[in-house]
């Protein structure tokens, strides 16, 4: 299995964990792009991340 140090851009605060098969990292994870193309789910990731943030 490959080494990734990246955060998962889905999970605020985890690494990323190569969960979706043939994934190298968030940048061509097939998870991630479909959640940045849409605009509703977009929206939802943004509201976890701040929540996130104020924790």
């Amino acid at each position: 299995m490959a080494y990734v140090d990246a955060r998962c851009p889905l999970r605020p605060g985890d690494m990323c964990s190569l969960c979706v098969p043939g994934a190298t990292g968030p940048a061509d994870c097939p998870t991630v792009a479909e959640v940045m193309r849409d605009p509703a789910l977009r929206e939802r990731l943004a509201e976890l991340r701040r929540e996130a943030v104020v924790g």
